[in-house]
């Protein structure tokens, strides 16, 4: 449990020291208007982490958890917010695909977007070795939700232990092998499931599927 908590509070954290960095150099510059905008961001990240924190009690009381409906654009959006300090650090191409209309699915806002930070951070470092890496994100709408994040990385070895707590293919020190697994957790929670498999053209490609709200659900959140 500690290593888990360490390995969702370290991007936060990360992002945060980013945003100092660019704060103290504005103020530097005598540019404090564009400073207050990054703090209003490092604002934003503590509140993710106490968030982050507070979710300890739900280990104990698994399956109480309240949901409520999530627009799955929204959480997309605030969760490539967060990647922003990595994007700017290195030459990416993202494509995003999105749907006209809103996907909303009944789930935990914050839990979502900690499994969508997740897979962008992933798929950024599999593209690491790439003449011209690039991500592909896809958000689509059927029987489920569906949310697809492709890279034209390497692709995964093994599938069959991808998911398994501590397992990673990264360098020591750039990761514990815990965010696929922390990750395919919250999405059964929520009643979804969270896929991998390897690309025809290459690169891994992974798919987490959440229960479309339905209209039942619609009328109990607007009453």
């Amino acid at each position: 449990m500690s290593a888990a908590v360490s390995h969702e509070l370290n991007q936060p954290l990360a992002a945060m020291k980013t945003y100092l960095a660019g704060a103290r150099l504005l103020l530097r510059r005598n540019r404090p208007d564009e400073a207050l905008s990054s703090f209003g961001r490092i604002d934003d990240l503590i509140e993710r982490m106490g968030a982050i924190t507070r979710q300890l009690k739900s280990y104990a009381r698994k399956g109480q958890e309240a949901f409520s409906p999530v627009d799955m654009g929204a959480a997309l959006a605030s969760s490539m917010s967060m990647m922003e300090p990595q994007l700017r650090q290195r030459q990416v191409e993202i494509v995003r695909i999105l749907p006209d209309e809103p996907v909303i699915v009944m789930g935990d806002r914050m839990r979502i977007e900690q499994v969508l930070v997740n897979l962008f951070r992933n798929a950024l470092d599999a593209t690491k070795s790439e003449r011209n890496p690039q991500v592909e994100i896809i958000l689509s709408a059927g029987e489920t939700a569906t949310l697809t994040v492709r890279d034209n990385g390497p692709g995964i070895a093994d599938l069959d232990a991808l998911f398994e707590p501590f397992y990673t293919t990264k360098q020591p020190g750039d990761g514990v092998g815990l965010g696929l697994a922390i990750s395919s957790g919250i999405v059964n929670d929520l009643g979804g499931r969270l896929t991998a498999r390897n690309g025809q053209a290459g690169g891994a490609v992974f798919e987490m599927q959440l229960p479309i709200m339905g209209e039942k659900n619609k009328v109990e959140a607007a009453e």
